[in-house]
């Protein structure tokens, strides 16, 4: 018997913890894999290993990555890579800034699910009020489930209360999932045409690049538009006042994605207002239905019987 009670009482600490804290995504922990075997491939060169050889002990196939899926974290990686290789640049400097600039990124995904770990504990909880109603009623003397199973009635409000809870259950998971999107490409473009200036590139040719990596892994064209015409406001500046235009770009480059942490937050921020929308139309009614009117009738009956 102490061993059955053990076993529940572990998993309700399971349980609980789950509401408090959401695991990391696949993506992100993916995402934050990447930069740090990027990091530990920089770091080897720096200590006098030769390329290929550091991204084999840090076990990071770059010509495998090289051949990843479009639009991909691994394959933007790859192209880098494979620039730093063709151009002579530093491999442990480039490497280093991807590295930063792909770990900042996975950061940013980590404090939008945290701060969405509130927002989902709530709606899993509030999801079970209409059970919670029912066995309260059982306890409280009545049998709302004589109504419930036992008329057609009780059917009827038993079916409604089911597709309440669901259409509930899709709406706010359809939120949770709008609120989740991050953009682990901001500031790429600034990134690289900055890493094309220190390798020695031309203005143009690192223009050029950072316009394909807007274009190809972007997930949003104004935002990606907007971040090239920074760029292109830099270019004007550095021209005029001689100053360091790879320092500027990457300053941009950290902003941006300082931008989308801060874009993240506040759609978490609407999410815990927006979350009881679904949670007033459906839930309630299904509480309402499930909880109420069972109870209604079951005293309503007992007190016909007893007259």
């Amino acid at each position: 018997m102490a061993d059955v009670l053990q076993h529940w009482v572990n998993l309700f600490r399971a349980k609980v913890h789950s509401l408090s804290a959401s695991s990391p995504s696949e993506a992100e922990q993916h995402l934050r894999t990447l930069a740090e075997k990027t990091r530990l491939v920089s770091a080897l060169v720096r200590a006098g290993l030769p390329p290929r050889s550091a991204a084999e002990h840090a076990e990071l196939a770059f010509e495998e990555l090289s051949r990843a899926q479009p639009s991909t974290p691994e394959a933007f990686l790859g192209d880098v890579w494979n620039f730093a290789l063709t151009t002579g640049a530093a491999p442990a400097a480039v490497l280093e800034v991807c590295g930063q600039a792909l770990s900042e990124a996975a950061e940013n995904a980590r404090q939008a699910r945290v701060h969405l770990a509130g927002p989902q504990a709530a709606t899993r909880l509030v999801m079970v009020l209409p059970l919670l109603a029912l066995a309260g009623g059982v306890l409280a003397g009545y049998d709302p489930l004589k109504f419930l199973l036992g008329s057609l009635p009780g059917w009827c409000v038993l079916f409604f209360a089911a597709g309440m809870v669901f259409l509930s259950h899709r709406w706010s998971q359809r939120m949770l999932t709008r609120a989740q999107r991050w953009n682990w490409s901001r500031g790429m473009a600034a990134e690289v045409m900055a890493l094309s200036l220190t390798a020695g590139q031309s203005l143009s040719h690192a223009r050029r690049w950072a316009s394909e990596v807007a274009e190809q892994y972007s997930t949003h064209a104004e935002i990606s538009c907007a971040e090239l015409a920074q760029c292109d406001r830099f270019v004007h500046l550095a021209s005029h006042t001689g100053v360091a235009l790879s320092s500027l770009l990457r300053a941009q480059a950290h902003l941006e994605r300082n931008a989308a942490r801060e874009e993240a937050q506040m759609r978490v921020e609407k999410l815990s207002v927006q979350l009881m929308i679904p949670l007033g139309v459906c839930v309630l009614p299904a509480f309402i239905a499930v909880g109420v009117l069972p109870l209604v009738a079951s005293v309503i009956s007992s007190t016909a019987l007893n007259s």
